[in-house]
Protein backbone atom coordinates (compact mmCIF):
# COMPACT_ATOMS: atom_id res chain seq x y z
CA UNK A 1 0.00 0.00 0.00
CA UNK A 2 3.07 2.33 0.83
CA UNK A 3 4.28 1.95 -2.41
CA UNK A 4 1.15 2.04 -4.07
CA UNK A 5 0.91 5.85 -2.70
CA UNK A 6 4.53 6.91 -3.62
CA UNK A 7 4.18 5.65 -7.46
CA UNK A 8 0.74 7.66 -7.47
CA UNK A 9 2.21 10.86 -5.85
CA UNK A 10 4.82 10.29 -9.25
CA UNK A 11 2.17 10.26 -11.96
CA UNK A 12 0.04 13.00 -10.73
CA UNK A 13 3.36 15.07 -11.21
CA UNK A 14 1.54 15.97 -14.38
CA UNK A 15 -1.18 17.65 -13.21
CA UNK A 16 1.11 20.79 -12.33
CA UNK A 17 2.31 21.36 -15.75
CA UNK A 18 -1.04 20.68 -17.29
CA UNK A 19 -2.66 23.33 -14.48
CA UNK A 20 -0.20 25.99 -15.16
CA UNK A 21 0.01 25.83 -18.67
CA UNK A 22 -3.77 25.86 -19.02
CA UNK A 23 -3.82 28.85 -16.81
CA UNK A 24 -0.76 30.55 -19.54
CA UNK A 25 -3.23 29.60 -22.47
CA UNK A 26 -5.92 31.48 -21.52
CA UNK A 27 -4.54 34.14 -20.43
CA UNK A 28 -5.28 33.83 -16.63
CA UNK A 29 -1.55 35.13 -15.24
CA UNK A 30 -2.08 38.29 -17.61
CA UNK A 31 -5.65 39.01 -16.72
CA UNK A 32 -4.57 38.55 -12.80
CA UNK A 33 -1.33 40.64 -13.28
CA UNK A 34 -4.00 43.49 -13.78
CA UNK A 35 -6.20 43.39 -11.04
CA UNK A 36 -7.09 40.50 -8.14
CA UNK A 37 -10.70 39.05 -9.73
CA UNK A 38 -12.82 36.28 -8.58
CA UNK A 39 -13.48 33.38 -10.26
CA UNK A 40 -16.48 34.24 -11.84
CA UNK A 41 -15.42 37.40 -13.22
CA UNK A 42 -12.30 36.14 -14.64
CA UNK A 43 -14.51 33.46 -16.40
CA UNK A 44 -16.58 36.62 -17.73
CA UNK A 45 -13.92 37.99 -18.82
CA UNK A 46 -12.01 35.24 -20.50
CA UNK A 47 -14.95 33.52 -21.93
CA UNK A 48 -14.52 30.35 -19.66
CA UNK A 49 -16.74 28.30 -18.17
CA UNK A 50 -17.33 30.02 -14.02
CA UNK A 51 -17.00 26.10 -12.33
CA UNK A 52 -14.23 25.24 -14.29
CA UNK A 53 -12.57 28.23 -13.82
CA UNK A 54 -12.97 28.33 -10.10
CA UNK A 55 -11.76 24.29 -10.31
CA UNK A 56 -8.58 25.86 -12.56
CA UNK A 57 -7.90 28.98 -9.71
CA UNK A 58 -7.89 26.40 -6.59
CA UNK A 59 -5.26 24.05 -8.29
CA UNK A 60 -3.07 26.95 -9.19
CA UNK A 61 -3.56 28.07 -5.41
CA UNK A 62 -3.10 24.59 -4.14
CA UNK A 63 0.14 24.61 -6.09
CA UNK A 64 1.42 28.16 -4.44
CA UNK A 65 1.20 29.52 -8.03
CA UNK A 66 -0.96 32.30 -7.13
CA UNK A 67 -2.30 33.74 -4.09
CA UNK A 68 -5.97 33.90 -2.39
CA UNK A 69 -7.82 36.62 -0.08
CA UNK A 70 -11.14 36.67 1.20
CA UNK A 71 -12.63 39.96 1.65
CA UNK A 72 -16.49 41.52 1.20
CA UNK A 73 -17.00 40.16 -1.70
CA UNK A 74 -15.52 36.49 -1.82
CA UNK A 75 -12.83 34.86 -2.69
CA UNK A 76 -10.09 36.40 -5.04
CA UNK A 77 -6.62 35.81 -6.90
CA UNK A 78 -3.70 37.25 -7.09
CA UNK A 79 -0.42 37.32 -8.13
CA UNK A 80 2.77 37.85 -6.68
CA UNK A 81 5.51 39.99 -7.95
CA UNK A 82 7.94 37.24 -8.03
CA UNK A 83 4.94 34.95 -9.63
CA UNK A 84 4.51 37.72 -12.38
CA UNK A 85 8.47 37.94 -12.97
CA UNK A 86 8.45 34.28 -14.16
CA UNK A 87 4.77 33.86 -15.25
CA UNK A 88 4.22 37.11 -17.94
CA UNK A 89 5.86 37.61 -20.75
CA UNK A 90 9.16 39.93 -21.26
CA UNK A 91 11.05 39.16 -17.73
CA UNK A 92 14.31 38.06 -18.24
CA UNK A 93 13.05 35.01 -16.11
CA UNK A 94 10.12 34.44 -18.01
CA UNK A 95 9.22 30.76 -18.20
CA UNK A 96 6.33 31.90 -21.09
CA UNK A 97 8.59 30.31 -23.74
CA UNK A 98 9.39 26.91 -21.70
CA UNK A 99 5.24 27.24 -21.50
CA UNK A 100 5.08 26.99 -25.01
CA UNK A 101 7.99 24.49 -25.93
CA UNK A 102 5.97 22.11 -23.65
CA UNK A 103 2.76 22.76 -25.86
CA UNK A 104 4.01 22.51 -28.94
CA UNK A 105 6.98 19.74 -28.61
CA UNK A 106 6.94 18.31 -25.13
CA UNK A 107 3.47 17.13 -24.26
CA UNK A 108 2.81 15.28 -28.09
CA UNK A 109 6.77 13.80 -27.15
CA UNK A 110 5.75 12.01 -23.59
CA UNK A 111 3.08 11.41 -25.49
CA UNK A 112 5.32 8.98 -27.75
CA UNK A 113 7.48 7.83 -25.41
CA UNK A 114 6.68 4.03 -25.72
CA UNK A 115 7.38 4.32 -29.27
CA UNK A 116 10.76 6.12 -28.84
CA UNK A 117 12.14 3.59 -26.27
CA UNK A 118 11.01 0.79 -29.10
CA UNK A 119 12.90 2.33 -32.06
CA UNK A 120 15.21 4.69 -30.13
CA UNK A 121 15.79 8.21 -31.28
CA UNK A 122 16.87 8.29 -34.55
CA UNK A 123 16.84 10.13 -38.25
CA UNK A 124 14.89 8.77 -40.96
CA UNK A 125 17.95 6.93 -42.29
CA UNK A 126 17.47 4.97 -38.65
CA UNK A 127 20.70 7.02 -38.09
CA UNK A 128 21.25 7.89 -34.20
CA UNK A 129 22.06 11.93 -34.63
CA UNK A 130 22.08 14.92 -32.98
CA UNK A 131 18.66 16.88 -30.99
CA UNK A 132 18.16 18.81 -34.19
CA UNK A 133 15.29 20.97 -32.34
CA UNK A 134 13.49 23.75 -34.97
CA UNK A 135 14.18 27.00 -34.89
CA UNK A 136 11.13 28.54 -33.71
CA UNK A 137 10.84 26.07 -30.66
CA UNK A 138 14.29 25.94 -29.65
CA UNK A 139 13.87 30.28 -29.58
CA UNK A 140 11.11 29.56 -27.35
CA UNK A 141 12.43 27.65 -25.22
CA UNK A 142 16.14 29.25 -24.84
CA UNK A 143 14.08 32.17 -23.44
CA UNK A 144 12.36 29.80 -20.66
CA UNK A 145 15.39 28.51 -19.52
CA UNK A 146 17.07 31.56 -18.71
CA UNK A 147 16.83 31.42 -14.86
CA UNK A 148 19.37 27.82 -15.02
CA UNK A 149 22.15 30.69 -15.59
CA UNK A 150 22.90 33.64 -12.56
CA UNK A 151 24.16 30.72 -10.16
CA UNK A 152 25.95 28.86 -12.80
CA UNK A 153 27.48 32.23 -13.48
CA UNK A 154 28.34 32.61 -10.04
CA UNK A 155 30.08 29.43 -9.25
CA UNK A 156 31.99 29.91 -12.58
CA UNK A 157 33.16 33.44 -11.98
CA UNK A 158 34.35 32.77 -8.33
CA UNK A 159 36.24 30.04 -9.89
CA UNK A 160 37.98 31.48 -12.78
CA UNK A 161 39.04 34.13 -10.30
CA UNK A 162 40.70 31.63 -8.30
CA UNK A 163 42.44 30.43 -11.44
CA UNK A 164 43.98 33.92 -11.97
CA UNK A 165 41.44 35.27 -14.55
CA UNK A 166 40.79 38.76 -13.48
CA UNK A 167 38.40 41.48 -14.26
CA UNK A 168 41.28 43.99 -14.43
CA UNK A 169 43.20 41.71 -17.75
CA UNK A 170 41.20 41.58 -21.14
CA UNK A 171 39.63 38.10 -22.84
CA UNK A 172 37.76 37.08 -25.01
CA UNK A 173 34.25 34.10 -24.90
CA UNK A 174 33.65 32.33 -27.57
CA UNK A 175 29.77 31.02 -27.06
CA UNK A 176 29.15 28.24 -28.87
CA UNK A 177 25.41 27.65 -29.04
CA UNK A 178 24.85 30.97 -27.27
CA UNK A 179 20.97 30.95 -27.21
CA UNK A 180 20.08 34.31 -25.62
CA UNK A 181 23.85 34.67 -24.68
CA UNK A 182 22.75 35.40 -21.15
CA UNK A 183 25.55 33.10 -19.96
CA UNK A 184 28.69 35.06 -21.44
CA UNK A 185 27.00 37.91 -20.86
CA UNK A 186 26.80 37.69 -17.24
CA UNK A 187 30.39 36.99 -17.44
CA UNK A 188 30.88 39.84 -19.02
CA UNK A 189 29.69 42.13 -16.06
CA UNK A 190 31.55 40.51 -13.69
CA UNK A 191 34.53 41.02 -15.52
CA UNK A 192 34.22 44.37 -17.11
CA UNK A 193 37.50 44.34 -19.61
CA UNK A 194 36.28 40.90 -21.27
CA UNK A 195 34.76 40.70 -24.47
CA UNK A 196 32.55 37.79 -25.90
CA UNK A 197 31.00 36.53 -29.25
CA UNK A 198 28.04 34.27 -29.60
CA UNK A 199 28.12 31.49 -31.92
CA UNK A 200 24.26 30.35 -33.65
CA UNK A 201 22.02 30.51 -36.05
CA UNK A 202 20.82 34.54 -37.58
CA UNK A 203 17.25 33.84 -35.44
CA UNK A 204 18.62 33.23 -32.31
CA UNK A 205 21.87 35.58 -32.77
CA UNK A 206 19.03 38.08 -32.51
CA UNK A 207 17.61 37.31 -29.27
CA UNK A 208 20.94 37.36 -28.57
CA UNK A 209 21.96 40.69 -29.12
CA UNK A 210 18.69 42.30 -28.14
CA UNK A 211 19.42 40.99 -24.90
CA UNK A 212 23.18 42.33 -24.58
CA UNK A 213 21.81 45.67 -24.83
CA UNK A 214 19.09 44.91 -22.20
CA UNK A 215 21.89 44.01 -19.56
CA UNK A 216 24.51 46.72 -20.91
CA UNK A 217 26.90 44.77 -22.34
CA UNK A 218 26.50 44.87 -26.29
CA UNK A 219 29.24 47.09 -26.56
CA UNK A 220 31.50 44.20 -25.80
CA UNK A 221 29.15 41.22 -26.92
CA UNK A 222 28.64 40.46 -30.40
CA UNK A 223 27.34 37.26 -32.23
CA UNK A 224 28.13 35.15 -35.67
CA UNK A 225 25.74 33.91 -37.02
CA UNK A 226 26.30 30.14 -38.91
CA UNK A 227 26.26 26.62 -38.74
CA UNK A 228 28.80 25.84 -35.94
CA UNK A 229 29.42 22.58 -37.39
CA UNK A 230 31.01 24.04 -39.90
CA UNK A 231 34.34 24.73 -37.69
CA UNK A 232 36.11 27.52 -38.66
CA UNK A 233 34.87 29.17 -35.04
CA UNK A 234 38.48 31.34 -34.95
CA UNK A 235 41.23 31.39 -32.70
CA UNK A 236 42.72 32.78 -29.61
CA UNK A 237 39.97 32.46 -27.61
CA UNK A 238 40.61 32.51 -23.89
CA UNK A 239 37.16 30.80 -22.93
CA UNK A 240 35.25 28.47 -25.08
CA UNK A 241 31.98 28.07 -23.52
CA UNK A 242 29.49 25.18 -23.89
CA UNK A 243 26.09 26.44 -22.02
CA UNK A 244 23.61 23.17 -22.67
CA UNK A 245 25.56 22.23 -25.80
CA UNK A 246 26.44 18.76 -25.55
CA UNK A 247 23.02 17.07 -23.68
CA UNK A 248 22.02 17.68 -27.56
CA UNK A 249 24.84 15.44 -29.20
CA UNK A 250 25.36 11.83 -30.05
CA UNK A 251 29.06 10.43 -28.48
CA UNK A 252 30.42 11.54 -32.20
CA UNK A 253 29.04 14.73 -32.80
CA UNK A 254 30.25 15.64 -29.01
CA UNK A 255 33.73 14.66 -30.12
CA UNK A 256 33.48 16.57 -33.25
CA UNK A 257 32.34 19.67 -31.06
CA UNK A 258 35.67 19.44 -28.71
CA UNK A 259 37.94 18.53 -31.36
CA UNK A 260 36.87 22.24 -32.72
CA UNK A 261 36.72 23.66 -29.55
CA UNK A 262 40.43 23.01 -28.78
CA UNK A 263 41.31 24.38 -32.65
CA UNK A 264 39.82 27.62 -31.17
CA UNK A 265 41.61 27.83 -28.01
CA UNK A 266 44.49 30.14 -27.21
CA UNK A 267 47.64 28.03 -25.46
CA UNK A 268 46.49 28.75 -22.09
CA UNK A 269 42.71 29.17 -22.53
CA UNK A 270 39.86 27.28 -20.88
CA UNK A 271 37.14 24.89 -22.64
CA UNK A 272 34.20 25.62 -20.01
CA UNK A 273 31.44 22.81 -20.25
CA UNK A 274 27.99 23.41 -18.78
CA UNK A 275 25.56 20.72 -18.80
CA UNK A 276 24.14 17.80 -17.03
CA UNK A 277 26.74 15.12 -15.95
CA UNK A 278 26.68 12.51 -14.13
CA UNK A 279 29.77 9.47 -13.08
CA UNK A 280 29.79 6.35 -14.94
CA UNK A 281 27.33 4.47 -12.09
CA UNK A 282 24.52 6.52 -13.08
CA UNK A 283 23.22 6.34 -9.29
CA UNK A 284 21.38 9.26 -8.27
CA UNK A 285 23.95 10.55 -5.34
CA UNK A 286 23.27 13.80 -5.53
CA UNK A 287 20.21 16.24 -6.86
CA UNK A 288 22.46 17.02 -9.73
CA UNK A 289 22.31 13.13 -10.43
CA UNK A 290 18.89 12.70 -9.97
CA UNK A 291 17.98 15.79 -12.46
CA UNK A 292 20.11 14.46 -15.10
CA UNK A 293 19.04 11.36 -15.44
CA UNK A 294 15.68 12.73 -15.63
CA UNK A 295 16.61 15.25 -17.94
CA UNK A 296 18.34 12.48 -20.52
CA UNK A 297 14.77 10.90 -20.86
CA UNK A 298 13.58 14.50 -21.28
CA UNK A 299 16.06 14.85 -24.45
CA UNK A 300 15.68 11.43 -25.48
CA UNK A 301 12.39 11.09 -25.92
CA UNK A 302 12.49 15.04 -28.00
CA UNK A 303 13.84 14.74 -30.37
CA UNK A 304 17.66 12.65 -29.66
CA UNK A 305 20.34 13.44 -26.92
CA UNK A 306 21.24 12.31 -23.45
CA UNK A 307 23.31 13.15 -20.23
CA UNK A 308 26.96 12.20 -20.57
CA UNK A 309 29.26 10.84 -18.00
CA UNK A 310 32.30 12.42 -16.70
CA UNK A 311 34.11 9.15 -18.07
CA UNK A 312 33.00 10.30 -21.64
CA UNK A 313 33.95 13.75 -21.49
CA UNK A 314 37.52 12.48 -20.39
CA UNK A 315 37.66 10.58 -23.53
CA UNK A 316 36.60 13.73 -25.56
CA UNK A 317 39.00 15.68 -23.60
CA UNK A 318 41.71 13.31 -23.98
CA UNK A 319 40.96 13.10 -28.10
CA UNK A 320 40.93 16.61 -28.37
CA UNK A 321 44.36 17.32 -26.72
CA UNK A 322 42.78 18.32 -23.53
CA UNK A 323 43.17 17.82 -20.00
CA UNK A 324 40.35 18.22 -17.21
CA UNK A 325 41.34 20.71 -14.44
CA UNK A 326 38.07 21.48 -12.53
CA UNK A 327 34.66 20.00 -11.92
CA UNK A 328 32.10 22.26 -10.07
CA UNK A 329 28.69 21.60 -8.70
CA UNK A 330 26.14 23.68 -9.13
CA UNK A 331 22.11 23.74 -8.05
CA UNK A 332 20.84 21.63 -11.08
CA UNK A 333 24.36 21.11 -13.66
CA UNK A 334 27.40 20.97 -13.18
CA UNK A 335 31.34 22.61 -14.54
CA UNK A 336 33.92 21.36 -16.17
CA UNK A 337 36.96 22.99 -17.04
CA UNK A 338 39.70 21.86 -19.28
CA UNK A 339 43.18 23.03 -20.78
CA UNK A 340 45.26 21.80 -23.33
CA UNK A 341 47.27 18.82 -22.12
CA UNK A 342 50.52 19.09 -20.80
CA UNK A 343 50.88 16.03 -18.46
CA UNK A 344 48.84 12.83 -18.53
CA UNK A 345 45.26 13.73 -18.02
CA UNK A 346 42.75 12.41 -15.55
CA UNK A 347 40.46 9.42 -15.97
CA UNK A 348 37.91 7.76 -14.15
CA UNK A 349 35.40 9.56 -12.07
CA UNK A 350 35.23 12.62 -9.67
Amino acid sequence: MRSAHQFYERLIGLWAPAVIEAAHELGVFVALAEEPAGSADLARRLGCDPRAMRVLLDALYAYDVIGRIHDTIGFRYVMSAEARECLLPGGLFSLVGKFAHDIDVAWPAWRNLTSVVRHGARDAAGTDSPNRIAEEDYESLVGGINFWAPPIVTVLSRKLRTLGRSGDATASILDVGCGTGLYSQLLLREFPRWTATGLDVERIAALANAQSLRLGVAERFDTRAGDFWKGGWGSGYDIVLFANIFHLQTPASAAQLMRHAADSLAADGLVAVVDQIIDADREPKTPQDRFALLFAASMTNTGGGDTYTFQEYEEWFTAAGLQRVEILDTPMHRILLARRATEKPATGGR
